[in-house]
């Protein structure tokens, strides 16, 4: 751009000229007269100066208002906050207490929750020694104690139940109990703990598990919430020992009654001896010596008939099953074994004991009978309740003997409902057989009703009993999960009632069948070394069709078995033979011939015995004096039952 006084030019192009020498000698300048624009944009930016400097001054005046009023608003915030300060300082004062306040709570708090925790860490101590005492209270419990659910599940064992259940250290909690004591599929029979879940009560019942080879008082009690049964408290008391115990006691009691009844018994033998001394005598002499000779009949006897010998060998045959029911009942008495028990009928023998009692109780003592039209059976042994019954009315009489009274005798079956419950607290519902002895003697007070069941003890003077009865009476029935219960008062007789739980099927008996003796021809070996034994059994068996042989002693038989061993079809043996026994000489005869029955005969109380080792041996057993109609069904069930095998 050029600025001249004449113009202003914009000059956009510029031409060097030179001359020939290559000199410049001058230039020509293209220029544009730009002067009337470069005015007009001095005037525009005379006028933009002149209205910047306008609006700058509008501005600061506009600003100078703006900022009074600014800074008016702004001292009016200023007090606003100093005031809101002030606000936050008495707040910020309140925090300060307030957060003083709060903090003498939390420590307040925080103490009270150490304390807390204290008191729980020394309830959790106590508790655990609480339950470490509980577990060591509970494991030296000597009875073996389990807790059960109510599906009869273990949820705790103490220590005994551990050592009884699983000596073998297996796995008892989780598995049911009758599984453990019973090894069952079910709850064991007459389980206290399923009458417990009945009627929500505590029970207690003797249990004899074969299972585990005792016998235990089990108790049981049910643990409770409101109205529901959760579960049961079950105790076993192993009364195995005490069972022993008592069985001694029984067998003392035996031993003394034998004492007293000796006298009783020599005079039943003396009349048994003279009515078959007697028949005997009767058929001697009216028989004579030989049929051709008849002088020998007294003068007017008209002789004997076929009749009058019948009459006399029946006179006979009933005085020797009397000897042999006598022998077989005192040595029933007298032996120690085992309770042989089975669904029977008590009646009769409840009647035959009532007959025995009217021949030997004294004239001034009234027997009285009655009983209901049907009587329920019971699972019991008649040894056992024979001897309840005649020692309960030997005591009724006992209490008499001076004054003489009534005897009352009682039998019924009652159903145990509320009132009886109520009555005699130690039934349990169910049906019974309910056997009452009343007497009207001098009777007893409380005190000796309260000791009346302790062995030894007695009222009676010296010489005149041991005190060992009612105790044994009290084993008895318990040991028939019975109840015997004591009514009485002074000067005014007593009542003893035993209760026998009731069954509701009676095992079958086979009966005599009136028919003729059952025949076979067999061959039998009968071994014996009485002579009079072997004529009179050999003559039985003849007369019954069967081919004797005849062996007096154990090692003739055995050698005669060898012999004849394919040919021998049953052997009848002598169990107390000098050398061989009979039981020997059976166990001899199985390892010859497995398959050859035997037949074992004892008079003697170790009957028992072999009849428990025969099961094992393949042999039966029969008393002695043989009865012929016994002997003849016997042989023939023993023979036919071993045809049906052979056929099968």
């Amino acid at each position: 751009t050029l600025d001249t006084k004449n113009g202003v030019y914009d000059i956009f192009t510029s031409y060097v000229i030179k001359n020939i020498q290559g000199r410049e000698i001058g230039r020509i300048i293209q220029a544009l007269d730009v002067t009337s624009l470069v005015e007009s944009q001095r005037r525009d930016l005379f006028r933009l100066i002149v209205i910047t400097l306008t609006l700058l001054v509008v501005a600061t005046v506009i600003l100078y208002f703006s900022f009074n009023t600014i800074l008016g608003r702004i001292g009016e915030l200023n007090d606003r906050l100093r005031g809101k300060n002030e606000e936050l300082r008495r707040a910020g004062e309140q925090l300060e207490v307030l957060v003083e306040k709060r903090t003498a709570e939390l420590e307040e708090t925080n103490r009270h929750l150490k304390e807390e925790v204290r008191r729980r860490q020394e309830a959790n101590r106590a508790l655990h020694c609480s339950v470490h005492e509980w577990q060591s209270t509970f494991d030296a419990i000597s009875d073996p104690v389990t807790i059960l659910d109510k599906d009869l599940v273990i949820v705790v064992a103490n220590k005994a139940a551990h050592e009884l259940l699983s000596p073998d250290g297996g796995e008892v909690v989780g598995r049911n109990c009758y599984t453990l004591f019973a090894a069952g599929s079910k709850p064991c029979q007459n389980c206290p703990a399923s009458a417990a879940s009945y009627d929500g009560v505590f029970h207690e019942q003797k249990i004899e598990h074969n299972y585990l080879g005792k016998t235990f008082i089990v108790s049981c009690s049910p643990i409770v919430d409101g109205k529901e049964i959760l579960g049961f408290v079950h105790t076993a008391r192993d009364i195995t020992k005490e069972k022993n115990l008592k069985k001694q006691l029984v067998q003392a009691q035996k031993m003394e009654a034998i004492a007293t009844l000796a006298g009783g018994i020599a005079h039943d033998f003396n009349n048994i001896l003279g009515a078959i001394l007697g028949n005997a005598d009767l058929l001697l002499y009216r028989i004579p010596p030989s049929r051709q000779d008849n002088d020998s009949a007294p003068a007017g006897d008209p002789g004997i008939t076929l009749q009058d010998v019948r009459v006399n060998l029946k006179a006979i045959k009933k005085a020797g099953n009397r000897a042999k029911e006598l022998v077989s009942q005192i040595l029933t008495f007298s032996r120690q074994t085992q309770t042989q028990r089975r669904n029977v009928l008590v009646t009769p023998v409840i009647k035959e004991a009532i007959k025995l009692l009217r021949a030997s109780l004294p004239a001034n003592i009234e027997i009285n009978f009655s009983m209901d039209k049907n009587i329920d059976h019971i699972y019991a042994d008649l040894t056992r309740v024979h001897q309840v019954f005649m020692n309960l009315c030997t005591n009724a009489a006992q209490s008499m003997k001076e004054k003489g009274g009534r005897l009352d005798v009682s039998l019924r079956s009652i159903e145990a409902g509320p009132e009886e419950l109520k009555r005699y607290p130690e039934l349990q519902p169910g049906r019974y057989v309910a056997l009452a002895v009343r007497d009207t003697g001098h009777g007893m007070s409380k005190e000796v009703i309260d000791r009346i069941f302790d062995p030894f003890f007695t009222t009676r003077g010296v010489g005149e009993g041991t005190g060992m009865g009612l105790a044994v009476i009290h084993g008895i029935v318990s040991a028939h999960e019975g109840i015997i219960d004591v009514q009485s008062e002074k000067g005014r007789g007593s009542v003893f009632t035993v209760f026998f739980p009731a069954v509701k099927e009676a095992d079958v008996e086979v009966q005599d069948a009136v028919l003729g003796l059952p025949r076979g021809n067999e061959k039998i070996l009968f071994v014996d070394d009485e002579e009079d034994i072997v004529k009179m059994s050999t003559r039985m068996l003849e007369y019954l069709g069967y081919q004797v042989y005849v062996a007096r002693s154990g090692d003739q038989a055995l050698a005669m078995i060898k012999a004849e061993a394919a040919d021998i079809d049953l052997v009848i043996t002598d169990y107390s033979m000098p050398g061989i026994t009979g039981l020997q000489l059976a166990e001899k005869i199985i390892k010859i011939r497995n398959k050859l029955p035997v037949i074992l005969c004892s008079g003697f109380s170790e009957a028992v015995i072999v009849g428990e080792a025969s099961k094992a041996i393949n042999c039966r057993f029969l008393s002695k004096p043989l009865d012929m109609n016994v002997l003849a069904r016997t042989i023939r069930e023993i023979l036919s039952g071993r045809d049906q095998e052979c056929e099968s």
